[in-house]
């Protein structure tokens, strides 16, 4: 998920590229610093990268982040580092992408078992074999739903993410926000859509991906949103 306006730099550049990449550009910002530049530092792929090498991804458009964002617990920076206030989910676009794209791109990915910022470290796979069952996908899978695409065949996520004492819950919120990781960049023609949560920034994205050039879906789904 990103901040709409970023979308504009990234289809005009063909990419996104990953914070600490040589190619990475200032963009608009709805993360919390702190945990940023941990992933900058402290936590590293098996590979020795750190994983602001990586573009990262969730599994789920419902998360914990997501979730802080909603309640207006994340400030929103612009590219010169002002702090805009609390970033709103109204703003927020998802860039939805099949990992079978990202395995056969060639570029190193990896996939965890939950939050690569936790206090626990998680367990890092990159076979594409395993990733059936290296994330906790039970916990995405039951019900009730929320965040249909139908468009995409995607059936939504459970829309309960809170930790609860129950055996298998005790980490659900960390493992709900398990990551997909792609070294460098994502290429806009890998997306398979990007959601929206109103009409209100539509027409100014579908414009920005035809004068990229891009032919990319724009889906407005509410349901993907708290």
């Amino acid at each position: 998920m990103t901040y709409y306006k970023n979308l504009k730099a990234f289809l005009a550049n063909g990419a996104e590229f990953a914070k600490d990449s040589p190619d990475g550009r200032p963009r608009y910002r709805i993360s919390f610093e702190e945990i940023v530049a941990r992933r900058g530092t402290v936590f590293r792929v098996p590979s020795g990268y750190s994983v602001n090498e990586f573009v990262p991804f969730y599994f789920s458009p419902s998360t914990k982040m997501a979730y802080s964002i909603h309640t207006k617990n994340v400030p929103l920076r612009t590219p010169d580092d002002q702090n805009l206030g609390p970033a709103s989910m109204d703003d927020v676009a998802y860039m939805v992408v099949d990992p079978e794209v990202l395995f056969r791109s060639g570029r190193e990915c990896w996939f965890t078992d939950q939050a690569c910022n936790s206090a626990i470290t998680p367990a890092y796979e990159s076979d594409p074999g395993n990733l059936s069952q290296h994330v906790a996908w039970p916990l995405f899978d039951e019900y009730p739903r929320m965040a249909t695409i139908p468009q995409l065949g995607y059936g939504g996520v459970c829309q309960y993410q809170h930790d609860r004492d129950a055996l298998g819950y005790q980490q659900r919120s960390k493992q709900r926000m398990a990551e997909f990781l792609v070294k460098d960049h994502l290429r806009m023609d890998e997306l398979s859509a990007i959601v929206l949560k109103t009409d209100v920034h539509r027409a100014q994205v579908e414009a920005w991906i035809r004068r990229a050039g891009f032919s990319i879906p724009v889906f407005v789904n509410p349901g993907c949103y708290f």
